[in-house]
């Protein structure tokens, strides 16, 4: 056999082998869509594969924490004491809402009796959120119907600034129901005790009232007591029942004897003057009651001078 036809077979296995290369058939994969993993519900985007979050397995949602409920403020019991009666308030008109007390001493005026009032009290609270204080006496002018006078106590951040000169019509409902009507338009209802946060201690009065500072009458050096007080004596009334300087009729007090807190409603009946202490919370642990007549008030120069069950001097 010649070299040439050895290069001759090689040739034709090498055509051959081209030729089975060019004819079979091409196997192609088929095409896969990919699709992206959705985001998790910790923001991560998703891992390929379908498994969502960054972290495989994804963050679980955890349940919302119930959070408690905020509590309201409870109300301690309040009552004027057991020689005032106490009254609660309430609006005769759906728009005016709030919370207030009146602290009511009564006395024996009547349609003959004139200049004697029947009412007089201390009353405070709110109304839409804006507080008040004021004291109040009525007389009567018919057999069922007394005419009221009322004067706002503020300058101690009270809201309200308002004089009632004898525009309120009182009447006496029943043994445990006021209505006032007029300026105002209320109903005071009779409880033993009501919820209810007293406002801060007065420290001065307002333009309607005159206003006394007071101490013993006795100095300290000679065994007198040791205090400080604020008597506001109300203004507004019928013509006879206030004399400036000279004469009144319904006051309100509050201070300190040897450190001991007190607040009191003194008026008059025909006997002579009397008072009564409003008992408890902010306006003092003393509670006492001075009958009509116990207290004689006698005008001086620049003031007053009580004694009696007393023995003040208001400058």
């Amino acid at each position: 056999m010649t070299h040439a036809s050895n290069r001759q077979r090689i040739q034709r296995f090498m055509l051959g082998g081209l030729a089975m290369l060019v004819t079979a058939p091409v196997l192609v994969a088929p095409a896969v869509a990919f699709t992206p993993a959705p985001d998790g519900p910790d923001g991560l985007p998703g891992i390929p594969g379908g498994i969502p979050g960054g972290i495989p397995g994804g963050i679980p949602e955890l349940p919302k924490p119930k959070l408690p409920k905020p509590k309201r403020p409870t109300l301690k019991p309040f009552s004027c004491g057991p020689h005032l009666a106490t009254f609660v308030v309430r609006s005769r008109t759906a728009k005016r809402r709030g919370r207030g007390i009146r602290c009511v001493k009564f006395s024996n005026g009547t349609v003959r009796n004139r200049r004697t009032p029947k009412i007089a009290w201390y009353g405070e609270g709110n109304w839409s959120g804006k507080t008040y204080r004021h004291m109040g006496h009525a007389f009567y002018r018919g057999r069922k119907v007394m005419q009221g006078y009322a004067s706002d106590i503020y300058g101690n951040g009270e809201s309200y600034k308002n004089n009632f000169n004898g525009n309120l019509r009182v009447q006496l409902i029943n043994a445990n129901r006021i209505r006032v009507t007029g300026a105002w338009n209320e109903d005071w209802i009779r409880v033993k005790r009501t919820a209810y946060k007293p406002l801060r201690r007065p420290r001065v009065c307002g333009k309607y009232f005159d206003q006394y500072r007071v101490a013993d009458l006795i100095s300290p050096l000679r065994r007198g007591r040791k205090g400080t007080g604020l008597r506001c004596v109300l203004k507004a009334g019928p013509v006879g029942t206030y004399a400036p300087k000279r004469f009144f009729t319904t006051w309100f007090g509050n201070g300190n004897w040897q450190r001991n807190l007190y607040s009191h409603v003194g008026t008059r009946a025909t006997k002579g003057a009397g008072a009564s202490d409003i008992c408890g919370t902010t306006f003092g642990p003393v509670c006492n009651k001075f009958p009509y007549g116990s207290l004689k008030i006698k005008p001086v120069v620049g003031g007053y001078n009580v004694t009696g069950a007393w023995r003040e001097k208001w400058r």
